[in-house]
């Protein structure tokens, strides 16, 4: 519903921008016009982003990880970088909040803590800022958690915060902002991407789940954030004329209430904007220490698990909620309201840029599948020769596990040979019992030789049944007797098969190829050049050449549409949204990198050597061999070693006197269900 989007920090986000953001914009960064047509530009990529950090909610981490990590550090860069965003966006509303408590109390907190010589705008240090920072990590270590009461506290206070506004444009306002020449001051098109940059942290992160209500809610949630900042926006451009100052000013509605004659109604506007900042800071924190639990648990595997255990007593994550306030404490501590807001842009903005480039390119790589039209699938009959062929199969084993760990640019496909009609022969008696297996055991009654399990048979050294055996002539019929019932049991699986996957398959028959995977990195790089050839334009101020590489992504874009991809998964957006997403990023990001890009890329760094060298640090989530790498090693011990593998090992001998054959199954990674071999049969039958 509407109430739990809003609750779940999307008014946060909207409290943000409306009470803190925008005031910042028209005051210190550009005119109030420029912030209305900012608001709708930032309402198309706050879809666009929204959208695609929506498509990857159903994503399954753990296989990523174990499959490509190339794709798993792209989805973790955009994770860490919204750390970042939620961190700046926590420590500007606790500066915010130490700037309302010196107002409310006439400058006395200021004087009293740092003394007469202190700046009335900025203290450094803020340590009214760190105080609250360490009272509400403190607050939260001891039990408190998330309540609609935050989301009713911040909505009053907005409700406040806008009758104040409204009121002074009533009585003091004008529109002669409107019939200037200049309407993007100073530095015209380049000011409104600024503002469009800072706004985007306002609209909703990523959105309810698509049916019918959701879409409702989806419209309806945008649609609310866009008219409160329109609105805004608008009184704001009645009061407030851009002129430039010598200073950045923190907390810019005291300065226009002074400079509009309603300087008594400073304690006022500071009591709302301390109660819109506290409940949005309330609201945004448990989504800090939330996704620093979930880099944790099994799902990432990045951090130490410890930081996801709750206390006993208070039930939260007290490591996690001390990570996440030790990291708000030090940036409101030290970095201005600038370089935070700029920076939160820059986070938000960043990984929003890696999520639509891993959707761009990860539809149209080409899987390790058959690219004819025929099924792969076979039978064969399980082999009952030496022990000596296990060479080979582990060898084979190996191959296939090194083709699997394939980088993003890299791939190697197998080589799919036609595939064989078995040749069908006569049997004899002594070929009777000797099975054509599809995926499992086999059902019919097959002699029981003494002391052998399923195991010990398939892995058996090819010794001869026992000589006084009687076969008998006829056997029950059952659905793998012969050779052409296995026939009808392939057909009949092959059939449920195409009803399971029907619409999928029919809508798309084409599959990525290796050809049209290069016609894909060739369409990305395009993009790229198209993307740098517009910011270019822009940055020297030239129409032509960014009209033209904004029209080249469009272009390209709309061409990558005609290329095989798969389309049956859940990861299924547009490369249109994807390209006009990477193109408006980049600009956007363009307008805020002057304050941001020291700190952006020390995160990054810290974010590479967190993935690169988790290995050794934290978890060795990289040293496990997976599942799908898991292969059947038969080897022959002579004595009966049921302890001295690293994996699972058994004796499936029945006399310990001679050779025993046994199986090792590589250990899984942890936090993965282990499938045992019985399982597996029984669950394809």
């Amino acid at each position: 519903s509407l109430l739990d989007v809003l609750c779940s920090g999307s008014g946060a986000r909207l409290a943000l921008g409306t009470s803190v953001i925008s005031y910042l914009i028209v005051y210190n960064e550009a005119s109030a016009l420029s912030l209305v047509f900012a608001v709708l530009l930032a309402t198309i990529y706050g879809t666009m982003s929204a959208k695609c950090k929506t498509s990857l909610r159903s994503l399954q981490m753990p296989y990523v990880r174990a499959t490509n990590k190339f794709d798993f550090g792209c989805l973790f860069l955009a994770v860490w970088l919204d750390i970042l965003a939620v961190m700046c966006a926590c420590a500007a509303l606790a500066r915010t909040l130490s700037a309302c408590l010196d107002a409310m109390t006439g400058g006395l907190a200021r004087i009293l803590i740092l003394g007469r010589n202190a700046p009335s705008n900025e203290p450094w240090p803020d340590v009214l800022g760190v105080s609250v920072v360490f009272l509400v990590t403190g607050m939260f270590m001891l039990g408190l958690e998330h309540s609609r009461a935050f989301s009713l506290i911040l909505t009053l206070g907005m409700f406040g915060l806008n009758a104040i506004l409204s009121a002074v444009g009533w009585w003091r306002g004008d529109f002669s902002a409107w019939s200037t020449e200049n309407y993007f001051q100073p530095d015209g098109i380049s000011s409104v991407f600024l503002a469009t940059a800072l706004l985007t942290y306002s609209f909703p992160s990523d959105w309810p789940q698509q049916h019918r209500s959701g879409r409702f809610t989806v419209t309806l949630i945008t649609g609310l954030v866009s008219i409160s900042l329109l609105l805004t926006a608008i009184c704001l451009s009645t009061i407030v004329h851009y002129k430039s100052h010598e200073e950045y000013v923190a907390v810019p509605l005291f300065n226009i209430l002074d400079e509009s004659g309603f300087h008594k109604l400073v304690p006022a506007s500071a009591c709302m904007l301390l109660l819109t900042s506290s409940a949005a800071f309330l609201e945004l924190f448990p989504e800090l220490y939330g996704i620093v639990v979930r880099l944790a648990t099994s799902e990432w595997r990045i951090l130490s698990k410890q930081i996801s255990y709750e206390s006993s007593e208070s039930g939260n994550p007290v490591l996690a909620v001390f990570i996440a306030g030790s990291m708000c404490a030090m940036l409101a501590f030290a970095c201005p309201l600038q370089h935070l807001s700029y920076t939160l842009a820059a986070g938000h903005m960043g990984a929003a840029f890696l999520r639509a480039f891993y959707l761009l390119y990860n539809p149209y790589r080409p899987k390790f599948m058959a690219p004819s039209s025929e099924s792969s699938l076979s039978y064969s009959r399980l082999s009952t020769a030496p022990i000596a062929k296990s060479t080979s199969c582990s060898s084979a084993a190996t191959s296939s596990s090194s083709r699997l760990k394939r980088s993003l640019w890299n791939i190697g496909l197998p080589k799919h040979s036609g595939l064989k009609k078995p040749k069908t022969k006569t049997k004899n008696k002594q070929e009777v019992e000797k099975e054509w297996l599809l995926l499992g055991e086999p059902t019919s009654p097959c002699p029981q030789r003494e002391g052998r399990d399923v195991e010990s048979t398939i892995l058996s050294d090819g010794e001869p049944p026992p000589s006084d055996f009687e076969y008998p002539d006829k056997f029950d019929k059952s659905d793998s007797d012969t050779s052409t019932d296995i026939d009808a049991i392939v057909d009949e699986y092959r059939e449920k098969i195409k009803v399971t996957t029907a619409g999928p398959l029919e809508r798309s028959v084409r599959v990525p190829t290796v050809s049209s995977w290069h016609v894909t990195i060739f369409a990305i790089v395009v993009i790229g050049l198209g993307i740098a050839l517009c910011v270019a334009g822009l940055m020297m101020h030239w129409a032509p050449a960014a009209l033209t590489g904004a029209i080249g992504v469009l272009i390209v874009a709309i061409m990558m549409g005609f290329i095989p991809k798969y389309t049956g998964s859940v990861i299924n957006v547009s490369p249109i949204i994807c390209g006009m997403s990477l193109l408006m990023g980049v600009i956007l990001f363009t307008g805020c990198a002057v304050h941001s890009w020291p700190g952006l890329i020390i995160w990054l760094m810290a974010g590479l050597i967190l993935v690169i060298r988790c290995d050794r640090y934290c978890c060795n989530c990289f040293e496990h061999t997976t599942l799908m790498n898991a292969q059947l090693i038969p080897s022959v011990s002579g004595k009966t070693n049921s302890g001295s593998a690293a994996g699972s090992s058994s004796n499936l001998a029945s006399n310990g006197a001679g050779p025993s054959t046994s199986i090792r199954i590589p250990r899984p990674p942890k936090g993965m269900g282990v499938v045992s071999l019985p399982q597996r049969i029984n669950g394809h039958r």
